[in-house]
């Protein structure tokens, strides 16, 4: 399949969803996913939002997703749950045994996902798997337990290095389309643990009504129909990629449900952040999702003012020839720009069941957010 920009309502994709689905439809029980159900009608919002469930799985056995079609909501739940049977279901060959220090990795691997007070040292030995840069092409190598995702067995050294993240998990159509998603959801994660903590003084407020995008506008209309309250935070961090944090609130739903996206194109991005806060809405309400526990149902009072909120970003501050490829490249440079090490990709699909599945890897990433909001 080409990697031409086919489908751009809400996302860069090179399919619709309808096709999509009808690609993996028949795949789903070799995955273990065992029901998607439609729980949209659980919220008087309106905007679709569908449930993967996948009993079996080594993690969540719920993932959840949403869009402006049942079409879209249907196929991004069930990506997810993909997209996480594979990083549950690894089939990688280990291309080399011993430590960083005794290989050419072109990054650090303490700047890698690694659990608080991790040991890890350039001395110990770690199975490696090979990956590819984003921008030279060159074999990169990851350890293979910063992959692996199973909250099921035993604890064992690796889960006292690494930290089990789905952070640059993803699938698509193609392998590009899976690289642009993951590359995207790296730098939010990123974004969104910098600007947590942000003073008063320092957070960019968005007028989200602003917007003249045709979908965002859509999901913005939906939320104000409903009678939330939308408050939008600008979160870009030093990567200029827009990024976005949407917060919504109502009087018969007093919880503030947030939602937070990044994409190379400000309005969509936006777009994705507000849908996903409907998301976060509807897995509190039906109580769906694995990790929610008893605090997320505390009432909380509306959320804050925004203060001199701005227009919303018009438009892509790059050329846009249509390629995905292109989109990539241009997301990991902004990526490596900041980091000083290039991210790459490690192809976790299966051969015999053909869906492009990768876990893109960006090696100090949420230490250079840090370190850029320190800034005075």
């Amino acid at each position: 399949m080409p990697d031409t920009i086919a489908y751009r309502t809400g996302t860069y994709r090179t399919a619709g969803p309808e096709e999509t689905w009808q690609r993996v439809r028949p795949m789903l029980p070799r995955f273990g996913i065992t029901r998607v159900a439609d729980i949209t009608r659980l919220d008087d919002i309106g905007l679709p939002v569908h449930v993967a469930y996948r009993p079996a799985g080594l993690t969540y056995a719920v993932s959840i997703g949403t869009g402006t079609t049942a079409a879209q909501s249907r196929v991004g739940a069930v990506m997810e749950s993909i997209e996480t049977w594979h990083a549950e279901n690894l089939r990688l060959p280990v291309a080399a045994r011993a430590p960083a220090s005794a290989l050419d990795l072109g990054y650090d691997v303490r700047a890698l996902n690694l659990v608080p007070r991790s040991p890890l040292t350039s001395a110990v030995v770690l199975d490696w798997v090979s990956g590819r840069g984003l921008l030279t092409g060159r074999e990169i190598l990851a350890p293979i337990d910063a992959i692996r995702l199973d909250g099921t067995g035993p604890r064992d050294w690796a889960a006292v290095f690494f930290w089990p993240t789905s952070g640059g998990l993803a699938t698509g159509n193609t392998e590009a389309e899976a690289v642009l998603h993951a590359l995207h959801e790296l730098v939010e994660r990123a974004s969104v643990a910098a600007a947590r903590d942000r003073p008063l003084s320092r957070r960019r407020y968005v007028d989200a009504g602003s917007c003249r995008e045709p979908v965002t506008r859509y999901v913005f209309d939906a939320l104000r129909a409903a009678g939330c309250t939308v408050t939008v935070r600008d979160i870009t961090g030093p990567e200029e990629l827009p990024c976005y944090a949407a917060t919504i609130w109502s009087e018969d739903v007093p919880m503030r449900c947030a939602g937070y996206a990044c994409h190379v194109d400000p309005s969509i991005a936006l777009g994705r952040a507000l849908s996903e806060a409907v998301l976060t809405r509807l897995a509190v309400i039906s109580g769906a999702r694995d990790d929610i526990d008893g605090g997320e149902y505390r009432e909380m009072t509306r959320p804050e003012e925004p203060v001199a909120p701005v227009a919303v970003r018009d438009g892509l501050s790059w050329a846009d020839d249509g390629d995905l490829r292109s989109v990539v490249r241009h997301c990991a440079a902004r990526v490596a720009s900041v980091t000083g090490a290039e991210p790459f990709v490690v192809r976790l699909d299966h051969e015999d069941l053909g869906i492009p599945a990768v876990k893109v890897i960006a090696p100090g990433l949420g230490t250079a957010h840090a370190a850029w909001e320190a800034r005075p």
